[in-house]
């Protein structure tokens, strides 16, 4: 993982920003092979993904984390594979009379720097498909996930770091204070997933240097308690 100090973020971004000015958006086959080197890694590493989030849980079925989270990322990437060439392709646009016999395109690009903040419920699953999105639209990308899954994370961290440089992918480790400085990093883009509560101070952090956020909040999660249930004061509460 790379260091985790502001000054060291700072540099690791105008590092990543430098390497995509300088070598320019990545052609479809380059993409395709940056997605082809995820995908396998997840597969190489699925047994240590599978313990790592069991001992940051004290235990989670393996069956959960299989079929809600690698295999999950594994079909996405493929989806990215198929139709990236299509969504690539420049599309064609109207041109008003007054300007004729001109013509109209949009050739979509790449933004350049993607930082990505994700949280400990699915570890996996979502820090690696805002991943697999970044690199399939020609990002270089920063992650940031979750310290409450320490394992899993520092896995996160080696296993990337065996199959992209530090100037393509990086992964941040630390704290909620280091996750602060993240969000304040000059992005050209930042994705959040979490809670409301911090996703307002993740879009206010994001708002000092004008940097575009998506963010997926989460909420509170219904429950019922059976009569049965030992937590007798609780149900006399909401009875």
């Amino acid at each position: 993982m790379s260091p985790t100090d502001p000054t060291s973020l700072t540099t690791l971004l105008e590092a990543q920003r430098s390497a995509f000015l300088r070598d320019g958006p990545p052609p479809l086959a380059q993409r395709r092979e940056h997605l082809e080197l995820l995908a396998k890694a997840i597969q190489d590493h699925r047994e240590k993904l599978v313990k790592s989030i069991s001992d940051d849980f004290g235990h989670r079925a393996r069956q959960e984390t299989w079929c809600l989270e690698l295999m999950p990322v594994v079909q996405g990437i493929r989806h990215l594979q198929r139709h990236l060439g299509k969504w690539m392709r420049p599309e064609r646009r109207r041109v008003e009379l007054a300007f004729m016999p001109a013509s109209n395109r949009v050739i979509y690009q790449p933004l350049g720097v993607v930082g990505i903040i994700s949280p400990w419920n699915y570890p996996v699953a979502l820090a690696l498909m805002p991943l697999a999105a970044a690199l399939a639209a020609g990002n270089r990308a920063m992650l940031k996930p979750s310290e409450l899954t320490p394992a899993t994370s520092a896995l996160l961290g080696s296993m990337l770091g065996g199959i992209f440089a530090d100037d393509r992918v990086a992964v941040v480790a630390g704290d909620a204070t280091v996750a602060a400085e993240f969000s304040n990093l000059p992005f050209d883009h930042l994705l959040f997933t979490g809670s409301t509560t911090v996703g307002r101070k993740v879009m206010r952090s994001a708002s000092d240097n004008l940097v575009p956020v998506t963010l997926e909040l989460g909420g509170k999660s219904p429950a019922i308690i059976g009569r049965g249930s030992p937590l007798k004061r609780a149900v006399h509460r909401i009875a």
